[in-house]
């Protein structure tokens, strides 16, 4: 979703693909990296955004902005083995008004596959009928008690029952978990420390 936001800004300014790669600072890029950061293929991180804001001469919040938006609350940390847990006191609320009204949010505090301690995973629900669209992907899956895990949706969930693999090789697979919620993966948001 955010990846064709990119495209379509880019698009509608004119500029090539080789033409936004030549004006990102400090070096510039290539016209591949654009494209993969247009299409997902690569993390679109919080500094690739402000260095293609830059280069295209648009607000960042422009880029990140896309119709039907609303905060995003970071509805717990990611841990240990998928376990998602309670955000408690910490409970926040993304004032980047970036995301889709059904998207929510988790905060790495375990580094996990892709996912670095402090990174941001925003998340967005799917209706029961758009579950199967979700396969594959990494998806926060809250179950019928309540808890909500982290993994990569497994194909072949059945009706109302999902398969959640680990992000870690030493991890055990939650077989038949009956789910209330499935979110898949649509942002990644990193922060580097300059």
């Amino acid at each position: 979703m955010l990846h064709a936001r990119l495209r379509e800004i880019r698009k509608a300014k004119g500029l090539t693909l080789q033409q936004v790669a030549e004006r990102v600072k400090p070096s510039g890029t290539t016209p591949q990296t654009i494209g993969r950061l247009e299409t997902g293929a690569r993390t679109l991180t919080l500094e690739w955004v402000r260095r293609i804001a830059d280069a295209m001469e648009v607000d960042p919040a422009e880029l990140l902005s896309l119709p039907g938006a609303g905060d995003v609350e970071i509805t717990g940390t990611l841990g240990r083995h998928g376990r998602v847990q309670g955000a408690g006191r910490d409970r926040r609320t993304l004032a980047l008004r970036t995301l889709a009204r059904d998207s929510l949010a988790v905060k790495v505090a375990e580094a996990a596959g892709q996912y670095r301690v402090g990174d941001v995973i925003v998340c967005r629900r799917l209706g029961r009928d758009d579950w199967s669209r979700a396969e594959g992907a990494d998806a926060l899956v809250e179950d019928a008690d309540g808890y909500r895990y982290f993994g990569k949706l497994l194909a072949g969930s059945r009706a109302g029952r999902v398969d959640l693999a680990p992000l870690e090789p030493h991890g055990a697979v939650r077989r038949d978990l009956e789910a209330r919620i499935v979110a898949p993966v649509i942002a990644l948001l990193r922060i580097f420390e300059q």
